[in-house]
């Protein structure tokens, strides 16, 4: 199938690994041009140079290490991209999950920090391109969110209450830019190997003193999958949704959880 991506302009945000270098490179695929950002520099540059071989040409690729709670780094980063990339066509919103915790160990700057994170860095960036798009007439907006906006999730509060305002931003978002020929989905995955669940399988060794396989064997036992997702299979949902064959699904959070979420929407 042909997504029609090939010289499509691309925003990839935490993208130095996990869901965010996955989906790069699967655009990278499909002849995107991609604009990468993370905080870490070390690995953005080690994943823009992963991204560019996979393009077969550095000229197609521009990264750009950067906080997404800060306004000023995030409008250079946008400028610098589009300078030497175009205007943005797609758009991943993406940041790092909120740190996991129960209600009595997250103070109030934990709230707010996550609020700046989660939320904020959302707005942000799609106030900053969708103006473009709709002027265009073309765009595609997908959130990584959370299976937690289904189905909340053990000792992650922060990402339990605060992921489904990105939702509620996809959907309202989405019927106001869709005359425009805009498209605004979240994906919500569920756990995946990548180095936020190892995260969380740190701290549940930390706190119950069982062992990372005994993690794994509980949590797989929860999916009727009887497995974890792979990084690579987000991404592959994801440049689906930034497709020109995806053209008519908009507003819609889709969950790839491999069965993990028991209600029925």
């Amino acid at each position: 199938m042909d997504l029609q991506l090939r010289d499509r302009t691309a925003i990839v945000t935490a993208g130095s690994r996990g869901f965010g270098l996955a989906t790069a490179l699967r655009l990278a695929d499909e002849g995107a041009r991609v604009a990468l950002c993370a905080r870490g520099e070390e690995d953005l540059a080690r994943a823009a140079t992963q991204v560019a071989e996979r393009a077969g040409d550095p000229g197609r690729v521009y990264h750009r290490p950067l906080d997404l709670t800060d306004d000023a780094a995030v409008t250079g980063f946008l400028a610098g991209a589009e300078a030497a990339l175009g205007p943005a066509d797609l758009l991943l919103v993406n940041a790092g999950g909120p740190p996991a915790g129960r209600f009595g160990e997250l103070g109030l700057d934990d709230w707010e920090a996550a609020y700046r994170l989660t939320i904020a860095s959302a707005v942000r960036l799609c106030r900053l391109v969708v103006p473009g798009m709709v002027e265009r007439k073309f765009g595609r907006i997908v959130a990584i969110t959370s299976v937690s906006v289904r189905q909340p999730v053990e000792n992650l509060l922060l990402s339990s209450t605060l992921r489904p305002a990105v939702q509620g931003l996809v959907k309202t978002l989405a019927e106001e830019v869709a005359p425009a020929g805009v498209t605004v989905n979240a994906v919500e995955p569920g756990f995946h190997l990548t180095s936020a669940v190892e995260r969380l399988i740190a701290r549940k060794i930390e706190t119950t003193g069982c062992t990372r396989q005994d993690v794994l064997d509980q949590w797989e036992a929860e999916i009727p999958l009887g497995r974890l997702g792979e990084a690579d299979e987000l991404a592959a949902l994801i440049v689906f949704l930034m497709s020109g064959p995806a053209g008519y699904i908009t507003g819609q959070g889709i969950t790839a959880d491999g069965g993990w979420v028991r209600g029925t929407f």
